[in-house]
């Protein structure tokens, strides 16, 4: 079993990375969890955490440490859109046999449609967009918190605590939703500022249940903010669409909620993601391989 070539396929997201090891054939022989490796934590952390989950995930296999020099391995990595960070990770010194790198979105996607034409929108703290399409790629969005991931759970969060701020001024409509908001801040506008100052998207993220609880109630300001993500992920799916895709999958912690949410003719694009993206990964990996030989 351990004498066939060994692949490593990692997801790395901002959060967390799951790595797995499975052989030539197909065979999973061991799976780790560590911490994010979004390539805005910079290179060390992210090898780090990479290099440590591959030891974990070899240790789970039964086989030794130093095997990982056997490992070729392939990177799902969150914030790999820009160039910079690319030519970082590819100079980087690594302790695997071989590597190869793409977006979390792209194998993500390779995993969902296990290699064959598709897409995905992955619609949770962040949204990303990823097409692949006879070899071609689309990706839209995903550009971060700050500036894109309009449909996102963070920034349906971020909305609720503006509205609330509003609200709280008089300066737009209050409601259960936006007075709740104030109650998690004490009603002190001052306790926003502060919590804005070093909050991660995450952060306002876990606003977000908030949200979709108060438009289930009928709170006219949540239903706003709900229906301009929702009109914001479906300019991506459509834009996937548009570029060829006839299969889509939403994934992440919002896609349920995103599903229902579509008109039928997107509805009736959605499917179910095959594989994972660590599945991605190796697909990857493997092709990286093919094409070295």
């Amino acid at each position: 079993m351990t004498d066939e070539r060994l692949y490593l396929g990692v997801d790395g997201g901002g959060t967390r990375s799951r790595v797995r090891i499975a052989t030539e054939s197909g065979k999973v022989l061991g799976e780790a969890v560590r911490g994010g490796a979004n390539t805005r934590l910079g290179m060390d952390h992210i090898f780090g955490e990479i290099t440590a989950a591959a030891v974990q995930a070899l240790i789970e296999a039964g086989l030794d440490e130093s095997r990982i020099g056997d490992l070729h391995a392939g990177l799902g990595l969150a914030g790999l859109p820009l160039e910079r960070e690319r030519k970082l990770i590819e100079a980087y010194p690594h302790p695997f046999a071989s590597i190869c790198f793409a977006t979390d979105a792209y194998t993500a996607c390779l995993g969902a449609h296990n290699g064959e034409n598709g897409a995905i929108l992955i619609v949770g703290t962040g949204t990303c967009g990823q097409a692949i399409i006879d070899g071609k790629e689309l990706s839209v969005a995903g550009w971060g918190f700050e500036i894109s991931d309009i449909g996102s759970g963070g920034r349906i969060g971020r909305a609720a605590i503006e509205a609330a701020l509003l609200a709280h001024d008089d300066l737009a409509e209050q409601t259960d939703l936006t007075r709740s908001v104030m109650a998690k801040f004490e009603h002190n506008p001052e306790n926003i500022v502060t919590f804005a100052e070093t909050a991660r998207p995450a952060e306002y993220g876990a606003f977000c249940p908030m949200v979709f609880e108060a438009e289930a109630n009928g709170d006219v300001v949540a239903t706003s903010i709900i229906n301009h993500a929702v009109a914001a992920n479906l300019k991506i799916l459509r834009k996937l669409v548009a570029f060829g895709a006839q299969r889509v999958s939403l994934m992440g912690g919002l896609s349920e909620q995103m599903t229902r949410r579509m008109p039928t003719d997107i509805q009736n694009l959605i499917v179910p993601a095959k594989f994972d993206a660590m599945h991605g990964a190796i697909l990857m990996a493997k092709n990286h391989e093919r094409n070295a030989t």
